[in-house]
């Protein structure tokens, strides 16, 4: 017998697509849920004794100062990734690849946390600068991925870029203010004071972004976009065209 024909319309078809869905509902969370396990793992040494610690990694105790250095890079570049998300989703098509760099170094050049991410970088050495250019040139394919793709899958970039501004907003505060308390307080010094308060922020920042980016996949989310927080800074629903 004849292999039954896949079409659009076809429950064989059906049957894959929401394979692939689910496949993809737990694959593109995976790089933020990664990230926060190692932070987690960096900012754990400061809750250890001194003979705990002595079996901590070297390596782990060495990047902590670097994961914190991303961290601020991450949230330098919040803003910026909000506006690059705008713009994309409200793009009726895609703009020529010549066109996407412009856009991209016009966004940046507007963006003052981005370029004082940019320069703080460039003293650092090309070690540092050139993985932010790499991360840059990352950032800016959303200009070529998401003018193509449904409503509500651009309603779902939207909020996670919304989300992620929300949560970084939150923890900024909060580690700031943990800070000054570990400043103030003598007893509160040694672990609101180091790099123990931006390592935990970090855990807690990519935990949140993992668990947006599984939940923006659902069937929920289609059925009723919302964000996940009450705060909406994007306007998550806004596509009116460019």
């Amino acid at each position: 017998m004849a292999d039954e024909q896949v079409t659009a319309e076809s429950p064989a078809w059906t049957a894959r697509a929401s394979l692939l869905q689910r496949g993809g509902r737990f694959a593109y969370p995976v790089p933020d849920a990664l990230m926060a396990v190692l932070f987690a793992l960096a900012a754990l040494p400061d809750l250890l004794t001194p003979e705990q610690l002595a079996a901590v990694p070297p390596s782990i105790l060495a990047a902590r100062d670097e994961l914190v250095f991303g961290l601020v890079a991450e949230g330098g570049f919040l803003m910026m990734q909000g506006t690059l998300i705008d713009i994309a989703t409200r793009l009726k098509k895609r703009p020529p690849i010549w066109v996407i760099p412009i856009i991209m170094a016009g966004v940046v050049l507007f963006s003052e946390y981005a370029m004082s991410i940019l320069r703080f970088a460039w003293e650092r050495g090309a070690v540092v600068f050139v993985p932010l250019l790499f991360s840059l040139g990352e950032r800016a394919t959303v200009l070529w991925r998401l003018p193509g793709l449904t409503r509500v899958q651009k309603i779902a970039a939207r909020a996670l870029v919304s989300n992620r501004i929300t949560t970084g907003l939150a923890l900024f505060g909060l580690v700031t203010a943990l800070m000054i308390a570990g400043v103030a307080h003598a007893p509160l010094y040694n672990l609101f004071s180091g790099s123990f308060p931006p390592l935990v922020a970090g855990a807690i920042y990519f935990a949140v972004a993992a668990f947006d980016d599984w939940r923006v996949r659902g069937r929920r989310f289609a059925e009723r976009p919302t964000v996940l927080f009450r705060f909406d800074p994007m306007h998550i629903d806004y596509l009116e065209p460019l």
